[in-house]
């Protein structure tokens, strides 16, 4: 009697809730059926600061922040965390690490830690990240042109410190050309480059805080009301689409002013109870389990905030947008979109011209961005071409979207996946990270310039490949085991280069 049996916490409604990576892109919102309109997302952006503020003032982290391991409910702009198995949760007995870190939010100090050494700071980096990402049109706080460096990927530019978003960003840095950063306010943008430039980063709460502020102080656009709001210098998007037209070299019919009568100032929104954590998909033990599950399930209840008058203020808003004449329409088609998003690497064409980012499902379509071998994109939906190729929606970490044929993709995991170490052994180092990382890119080489018949080989081959590398983990010295699969992978390929087939 009395004994502990296990406990009760509710379940993310997966069928309600969509991915946050869904929000950050206008593509990637009409798909979901997700509101345009602007002051949507930086109420967003609010109730994502007031979550961490609650987690953090109860002493726990959540480390693997991304825009993956959230969710949101469109109907009512709630937020929902999952993977809580992973947190940092500080205990009566000591504090339980955390397991996990992914690239692209990773703080330059924490790079060459172990995640279960990492605390709130980390947190508030990768926090600032994703805030940056939801006011600045999906682009990502370190994503645009570097000069001088030879810094591609984002982690390596976060390391280096290449934010070209700054007050005063150092020379050789562009910012994207979708970003809208500089319709900021100069207090947003300060808190932004202490969150990136140094280890003096805004708290969650200062982030809620001054959110609060900013969801109040909307202005609508005379241009284009029921979607474009700003801060009050001048509308961003505007300025954007501008731009592109001019890139595009099409003139664009301009919307005619009209008169607008400004909001009344949007009340501190009222905190809701509502729980957001989702039971672990990933298996620990059952101490670990119940342990962290238990003090998150106490904790995280009503955390989440909406805003019931910001939310009839969009309703009214994309009603009076609806009933505004619209422009000609790019695509039409129907996107299936993906349950979660996929991660992919382009593949090398045969005729060596780069993959082009396009506007439709199509070489009709105008033809927006080309991509390199070192882009890395997110998928978010896939749709059928006349002729019957497949075509997937993707998203670069700049900001850019499009699409692309499925032929000239690879899912990132089938190049070179990631694998789980056990405990107490060393499964890499220096050797083995450099001939894999080759193998990955002779691979990927290969497999751009193959037909259907080949294609599969080098498939099937890879795939051998990786399971070989995952046995290796396994056995008591992993890294050698891996050199000698490398070794053999490698010429495999090469033979497989010079239409040796065996």
């Amino acid at each position: 009697m009395g004994g502990f049996i296990g406990f009760l916490m509710p379940e993310v409604d997966f069928a309600r809730s969509t991915s946050l990576v869904n929000l950050l892109q206008k593509n990637s919102r009409k798909l979901e059926g997700i509101s345009d309109y602007y002051g949507y997302r930086v109420l967003v952006a609010r109730n994502l600061a007031s979550v961490f503020a609650e987690l953090h003032r109860a002493g726990h982290h959540m480390i693997d922040l991304k825009p993956a391991n959230l969710r949101f409910y469109p109907a009512v702009s709630w937020m929902a965390v999952v993977d809580a198995d992973g947190f940092s949760i500080a205990g009566a007995n000591g504090r339980l690490g955390a397991l996990q870190l992914s690239d692209e939010y990773i703080a330059p100090e924490s790079w060459k830690r172990k995640p279960v050494e990492l605390g709130v700071e980390q947190d508030l980096f990768a926090l600032a990240g994703v805030i940056f990402q939801l006011l600045n049109n999906g682009v990502h706080p370190f994503a645009g042109t570097v000069t001088g460096s030879v810094a591609t990927d984002l982690q390596t530019r976060i390391i280096e410190g290449l934010y070209p978003y700054a007050i005063a960003p150092c020379a050789g840095l562009t910012p994207s050309t979708a970003s809208i950063h500089r319709m900021f306010r100069r207090t947003t943008r300060e808190m932004f480059d202490a969150a990136f430039l140094t280890c003096q980063r805004p708290s969650a709460e200062q982030w809620r805080d001054h959110l609060d502020e900013l969801v109040a102080q909307l202005v609508p656009c005379a241009a284009r009301p029921g979607e474009h709001v700003h801060f009050g210098a001048g509308c961003g998007f505007c300025g954007h689409e501008a731009r592109v037209q001019a890139v595009r070299g099409t003139p664009r019919r301009m919307a005619q002013p009209r008169r607008v009568v400004p909001p009344s100032p949007v009340p501190r929104p009222i905190h809701q109870p509502i729980a957001v954590l989702q039971a672990p998909r990933r298996r620990r033990t059952a101490a670990s389990f119940t342990i962290r599950s238990s003090m998150l399930a106490a904790v995280i209840a009503g955390l989440i905030v909406a805003s019931e008058r910001l939310l009839q203020e969009i309703v009214a808003r994309q009603a009076h947008a609806a009933a505004l004449p619209k422009p000609n329409p790019i695509f039409e088609g129907t996107v299936a979109a993906f349950s979660e998003p996929h991660e992919y690497l382009i593949l090398p064409r045969g005729d060596g011209e780069r993959a082009s980012l396009r506007e439709g499902p199509g070489e009709r379509y105008a033809a927006l961005d080309s991509l390199t071998l070192s882009d890395e994109l997110s998928g978010t939906g896939s749709t059928i071409a006349e002729g019957g190729a497949r075509w997937i929606f993707v998203s670069r970490g700049d900001g850019a979207s499009g699409f692309l044929p499925a032929t000239e993709l690879v899912a990132k995991g089938d190049v070179v996946a990631p694998l789980v170490c056990p405990a107490g052994r060393t499964c890499n180092d220096a050797t083995v990270s450099r001939r894999e990382d080759m193998i990955g890119l002779r691979y990927r080489e290969l497999l751009g310039r193959s037909k259907r018949a080949d294609r599969l080989l080098l498939e099937a081959g890879q795939r051998v490949w990786q399971a070989e590398r995952g046995r290796c983990n396994r056995q008591e010295r992993p890294v050698p085991c891996r050199i000698e699969a490398s070794t053999r992978r490698m010429s495999a390929l090469d033979a497989f280069a010079i239409g040796d087939r065996s």
